[in-house]
Formats: C-alpha cells, sequence, structure tokens
C-alpha cells in the first residue's frame, strides 16, 4: 500500500523512478480509480474523474477496429482522427490499419495518440517508450513539448529507459518502500536522469 501526499502543478512532466514492483503502476491505476484507494484524489481541486487519461502496459483496444474507430469510440469523437493531437503522430495508412495487426509500437502509437489529443489535464504514461524507434520517439517528445506548452496539461509518467524522457522532465520522484522522494533539485544539477537514479538506488541499497 502506498502512502501518497503529492501535489503537481499544470505544466509538470513528472517522471517517477523505482525498482519493479515498487508500486509505480499501482500508483497509476489508482489514480485512474482502476484500484481501490483511500484518500483523496483532486484535478485543480476537483474531482478528477474524466480528467485523467492514461497509457498503460495493458490497455483496451478492439482488435478488429481500425485505429480511427478505436479513437472515435475512446474520445467519443465521430471525428477523432482529425484532431491535432492525432495527426501529429498517426498517418492515414494507419489509422486505417486494424488495431490487432499493427505492431507493438503502432500500437503504443495510436495509445499516445489517444490521449494526447484527449481532454484530459492529467496524463499518466507508463513505460510510454516500450516498442518505439528512435524517430517515433523524438517525434513523441516534440508532441508532448509542444502540447505542454500549449495547454500547460500535468504529465506523469514511468519507464526504464530514461534517455526516452529526453529534456521533458521539470519534476523527478523516486519511489521506494512506498516512499515518494523528491528528486528534482537533484536532477537539475546536471539534468543527468540515469545519474540521478543511479545515486538515488545507491542510497536505497546502502
Amino acid at each position: 500500500m502506498l502512502d501518497v501526499n503529492l501535489e503537481l502543478a499544470p505544466g509538470d512532466f513528472c517522471v517517477i523512478l523505482g525498482e519493479n514492483g515498487v508500486g509505480k503502476s499501482t500508483f497509476f491505476r489508482s489514480l485512474l480509480d482502476l484500484d481501490n484507494h483511500e484518500g483523496v484524489i483532486r484535478v485543480h481541486g476537483d474531482s478528477p474523474h474524466g480528467r485523467i487519461m492514461g497509457v498503460l502496459e495493458h490497455p483496451m483496444m478492439y482488435l478488429r477496429w481500425t485505429a480511427a474507430a478505436n479513437l472515435r469510440y475512446v474520445l467519443n469523437d465521430s471525428k477523432a482522427e482529425n484532431r491535432p493531437g492525432v495527426r501529429a503522430l498517426l498517418d492515414d495508412h494507419l489509422l486505417r490499419k486494424t488495431y490487432g495487426k499493427m505492431s507493438t509500437g503502432q500500437r503504443k502509437l495510436v495509445l499516445l495518440a489517444a490521449v494526447l489529443a484527449s481532454d484530459a489535464d492529467v496524463i499518466l504514461l507508463d513505460e510510454f517508450s516500450n516498442g518505439l524507434d528512435q524517430g517515433s520517439r523524438q517525434r513523441v517528445r516534440e508532441v508532448i513539448a509542444n502540447d505542454s506548452a500549449a495547454r500547460a496539461r500535468t504529465v506523469v509518467a514511468t519507464g526504464h529507459d530514461l534517455s526516452a524522457f529526453g529534456e521533458l522532465p521539470t519534476r523527478v520522484l523516486g519511489l521506494h518502500n512506498t516512499v515518494f522522494t523528491d528528486l528534482t533539485a537533484e536532477y537539475n544539477a546536471d539534468k543527468d536522469l540515469l545519474n540521478t537514479y543511479a545515486k538515488y538506488a545507491s542510497r536505497n541499497a546502502a
């Protein structure tokens, strides 16, 4: 069980660091109300219902539907494929492709397009770079950076390939033994996420 007291500002890109099994995905599932939890979650002081959306490792998409059809359903918009967040990541060929016939990377792009095209105030990205080639990663980072500048949405992300985050992080938290530690100042000293995590993990192992 996690005991969390955390406040993030609009526009923050927060990376959560931690070993496998420390509760990062459980934290995300609680924010999405997929797991039972105590306490209160607020977005801009209000109920988070409909205001948090995430890309998790085990998403629900209809395998026999095209990407466009899935996006229309998820976003409740008959013209969802025309949203800028979708067009920035998906071309016409991929939009017409059946989800079940896509590669891992193509599926991840569809999921990322869904959350970035949504009206959510908070976006959760769990292992967002898995399956993406370097070109796709760079494109996703650019879309997230532009989205953050334009809409000041809060992004909370996890991932074991720390290089995938590039220059996006504005907040860095470590999670160990159910406790969050703010590592932002340490990260800002050299902007090296891998080094920040190595020192944090070393302290926890001592």
